[in-house]
């Protein structure tokens, strides 16, 4: 009997963050150390030409000149190996973590997994696996890089804190001034930046629904309306865009002109320590040479808040996408390896706002009588969205109904290839005796073409069908399988259906009097008890 589990607690932005750094931590925890290696090699070539001013020029000592030069190669050669690897792995946290996202996205999709009723775009589904995806995995490549960052920071300041305990003390100082002014300009990013992915998801689902409606706009006459509102859409999406970065611009330049007043301060007191004489020399080229160092890590530092606030905008719009618990979409193997032919159907019972639908296991259940508003209801109550679902008198969690029960919609979505790729894309068990039962073995076409285009309204739904019975589920939900499909083919399939299905469980929501004919039993329900 499936287990009763409490629908797991919605996911939040951070929550959505933190994961894709967690699953990437080898790889950012080697981009940071080999990161971490370039930058102190870095900090430390200015030290070098310092000691090497100090006490080989300044002292003409020959002998120690050749050991410092010595010194500066090595440094340079462990710098550049360093990075190169350090870049490698960087950006491979970077490109996975995106990918996870990505993968995030399409789980959502895929298992419809959603507490609320919202039905979402196309084209606000590709923002969310495109640019959203890769905000984030920038921001896990940044991560990185700023780790190292603070790394060389330390040192620089240590150095100089040994050489002058006046000059480290401006440049902890100026550092926190300049952090703390960028993180309060990042706020302002994370709005825009939201507001930017929100109109850009909105222009793309608006630019998919009228390429879909091209034919029928056509056929309207209203092209031009059409063009109008397209317009509206995309020039809302520019003006965010330009907000956000306009915004970037802004945190950009202060980032420039807080980062040249520290550098300013600390030449400054050094030139004053060294005119006072108390910094020599090689100290004075070992402080400037930091300083203008500590430049690029700064900005590093500075820019992560703004960073982290995009990633995390984007990031809450992904967590926005329903998903079961973390188990349960680890586990999905196993969920399908659970639809065998051994498995046998429970007795299922729903209850919602259409009324009570009960179907006994193995066998065919007709559902007559529903309009479009209590069809939806039903369906919704078989996908766990509303009312009451019970496999053998206990509501099911996410991964028992996913493991029995598979609903195939009345519009299905056919993906670009052959038929035989199509059918065999789902859960697909036997692809040839539910090619057969649908009549979709004898589809001559070698490519459906996009969304299925080049087919006919017939071919469409026999492919589908085919699909849906191809994945052999302990209990199949068929919406209008046959709808498109002229009579005499239509008497033959419902026949096949019936034998193939022999000992499952199976469930048509139709009208069609050859399917409620093969129906074991069929479930009349008056139209109005779904308003």
């Amino acid at each position: 009997m499936p287990r009763t589990t409490p629908r797991p607690a919605p996911a939040t932005g951070g929550a959505v963050l933190r994961r894709a750094l967690l699953d990437r931590w080898s790889e950012l925890a080697r981009a940071s150390v080999l990161f971490s290696g370039h930058q102190v090699g870095e900090a430390l070539v200015p030290v070098a030409i310092g000691a090497t001013v100090s006490s080989a020029i300044a002292r003409g000592q020959p002998g120690v000149l050749v050991l410092w030069l010595a010194v500066l190669g090595a440094d340079f050669a462990v710098l550049s190996l360093s990075y190169r690897f350090g870049a490698r792995a960087s950006a491979r946290a970077e490109q996975l973590s995106a990918h996870g996202v990505r993968m995030r996205v399409v789980d959502a999709v895929v298992r419809k997994q959603q507490a609320g009723g919202r039905a979402w775009t196309p084209g606000e589904l590709l923002v969310r696996a495109s640019s959203d995806a890769d905000r984030v995995g920038a921001f896990a490549g940044m991560v990185a890089s700023a780790s190292a960052a603070l790394v060389a920071l330390v040192v620089a300041v240590v150095a100089l804190l040994l050489a002058s305990p006046l000059l480290g003390a401006v440049i902890v100082v100026g550092t926190v001034a300049v952090l703390l002014v960028n993180a309060a300009i990042a706020r302002g990013v994370a709005r825009r930046s939201a507001a930017e992915q929100e109109a850009a998801g909105e222009a793309a689902g608006l630019a998919e629904d009228l390429v879909r409606g091209l034919r029928v706009l056509a056929g309207l006459s209203a092209g031009a309306a059409a063009v109008r509102r397209f317009r509206t859409a995309s020039g809302r999406a520019t003006r965010q865009a330009v907000r956000a970065v306009d915004a970037q611009a802004v945190r950009s330049g202060a980032t420039t002109a807080t980062t040249g007043a520290y550098l300013l301060l600390v030449v400054g007191v050094g030139g004053w320590l060294a005119l006072a004489g108390m910094l020599p020399l090689g100290g004075l080229v070992a402080a400037l040479g930091l300083a203008r160092f500590l430049a690029g890590p700064l900005q590093t530092l500075a820019a992560l808040p703004a960073a982290a606030a995009r990633a995390h905008a984007s990031a809450v719009r992904v967590a926005e996408l329903p998903l079961p618990a973390r188990d349960t979409a680890d586990r999905g193997d196993s969920a399908r390896g659970a639809l065998t032919s051994e498995a046998a159907p429970p007795v299922l019972e729903a209850v919602g706002r259409f009324g009570t639908l009960r179907a006994e296991p193995g066998t065919m259940v007709g559902v007559a009588g529903l309009d479009g508003r209590g069809a939806r209801a039903l369906l919704a109550t078989l996908a766990a969205r509303e009312g009451v679902l019970r496999f053998d008198g206990a509501v099911p969690d996410a991964r028992a109904r996913a493991s029995l029960l598979l609903i195939a919609p009345h519009e299905s979505h056919l993906f670009a290839g052959t038929p035989e790729e199509n059918i065999a894309a789902g859960r697909a068990r036997a692809t040839e005796p539910a090619a057969r039962a649908a009549f979709a073995d004898e589809i001559a076409a070698r490519e459906v073409g996009e969304a299925g285009l080049r087919l006919s309204g017939g071919q469409r739904q026999r492919i589908a069908l085919a699909r849906a019975l191809a994945a052999d589920a302990p209990v199949l939900v068929l919406h209008d399988p046959t709808t498109a499909i002229d009579a005499v083919t239509e008497d033959v399939i419902a026949e096949r259906v019936r034998a193939l299905r022999a000992g499952r469980t199976t469930i048509v929501l139709t009208s069609s009097p050859a399917v409620l004919s093969r129906c074991d039993v069929v479930v009349e329900f008056a139209p109005e008890v779904a308003r």
